[in-house]
């Protein structure tokens, strides 16, 4: 009888840990998840890492708010605002981040700098928008049918500049093949004068498939901030270099950030 009633208190005692041991469980993997993605970035262990307890279990995919008075925000190296450590490469505004973590209002962050590497770092929950807060431009006719998505591939800059121009142009690390459409997303992130409608006008897109640049259209850029241009093709092909030439009267003075991501491939 002794015994029987030693069994039935383990057996209670087990069924009373099991959620405790499941959760503990459950944070191990939001934990490892989290730390693997923060490994994954430029320079990670400049930041400190979040507590064992802060990774969320379910990431969080936001945008950047607009800075006052500036293209961009500061990230920070460790969860505290002004903390007096060294800051993260800049974010700019309606760059999508993705949150790993939580800690003192503060949320850790993957991200994009204006260089297109990824780079972790700390910012105020607050700063962080739900929906891209700029404006959308289309170009080209949308296509019906089902499509896969690259939703981002690696970029950097051109050494060199745009045929023609003095631009430098984004170069995809793998050319994505039988694309029939993809997003553009651009900022002026240094006007580089005090007479901004110098630099302000129209851009035409061009896209290089390996080896000829083909124009795509225009999309307007009356005023400073982010746009998203959602491009449609003319037919499906090989996008391996994006290009943007502003038609305005310094069209080489100022400094820009551009990227493609979301790119449709026909199957």
């Amino acid at each position: 009888m002794r015994k029987m009633r030693k069994i039935i208190i383990l057996l209670c005692l087990i069924c009373l840990l099991l959620p405790m041991l499941s959760a503990h469980a459950e944070d191990g993997d939001a934990a490892q998840r989290g730390l693997a993605a923060i490994q994954s970035t430029a320079h990670w262990d400049y930041i400190q890492l979040p507590k064992e307890d802060s990774y969320l279990d379910e990431w969080k995919t936001l945008y950047g708010r607009k800075a006052w008075y500036a293209p961009s925000l500061f990230v920070e190296s460790v969860p505290m605002l002004k903390s007096g450590a060294p800051i993260r490469p800049y974010l700019f505004e309606g760059t999508e981040v993705t949150v790993v973590a939580e800690e003192n209002d503060m949320s850790c962050i993957l991200y994009r700098g204006a260089d297109n590497k990824l780079y972790s770092g700390w910012i105020q929950s607050v700063r962080l928008l739900e929906d891209f807060p700029g404006d959308l431009h289309y170009i080209g006719s949308a296509q019906e049918g089902d499509f896969d998505t690259i939703h981002e591939t690696p970029q950097k800059w051109s050494v060199g500049w745009l045929p023609q121009t003095e631009q430098p142009y984004t170069i995809l690390d793998q050319p994505v093949e039988n694309c029939v459409g993809f997003t553009l997303e651009y900022q002026i992130i240094a006007e580089n004068t005090a007479n901004k409608n110098w630099v302000m006008g129209p851009r035409t897109v061009w896209v290089n498939d390996g080896e000829n640049w083909t124009a795509l259209g225009c999309f307007d850029y009356p005023h400073n901030g982010t746009v998203h241009v959602e491009i449609w093709l003319p037919e499906p092909m090989t996008v391996a270099e994006i290009a943007t030439v502003a038609h305005c009267q310094a069209p080489n003075l100022f400094d820009f950030r551009q990227s493609g991501k979301d790119f449709l491939i026909e199957k």
